[in-house]
């Protein structure tokens, strides 16, 4: 019964990430988006703050692969990191790529919990 528990809890902890990650992505790519078209100091300025952003992204990713200890936060992880190469190269649609990928990695990650509640009923059929 303890395991099943265990189980059911971590499940809902990888949940709880992915699904908060996923949001974040999301918004990193809407950010992304942004930069075309920026010129000189507006760009500069837009990429400076894109790097801050996906810096404290990155921060939560390794939160939640440090509590969790699934890979997709880590696979996840180190796209968001090509993602910031790929701004500072200014190449926008392989950092958007990136980002698609690592939304991929987490998606994955979210789907697979969410099955395990719902097969154990923890969850509205």
């Amino acid at each position: 019964m303890e395991s099943y528990s265990y189980e059911i809890q971590s499940a809902i902890i990888c949940y709880q990430y992915a699904e908060r990650i996923k949001s974040e992505l999301i918004i990193a790519s809407k950010l992304l988006e942004g930069l075309t078209g920026l010129k000189d100091d507006e760009l500069f300025g837009a990429e400076k703050l894109m790097a801050r952003f996906l810096d404290a992204l990155l921060s939560e990713m390794e939160i939640a692969y440090d509590v969790t200890r699934l890979r997709c936060f880590r696979d996840a992880s180190l796209k968001v990191m090509e993602t910031s190469g790929r701004i500072n190269l200014h190449e926008y649609t392989k950092a958007n790529t990136c980002l698609s990928e690592a939304l991929s990695f987490v998606t994955t990650c979210a789907q697979q919990a969410f099955q395990l509640l719902k097969e154990r009923g923890c969850l509205p059929k």
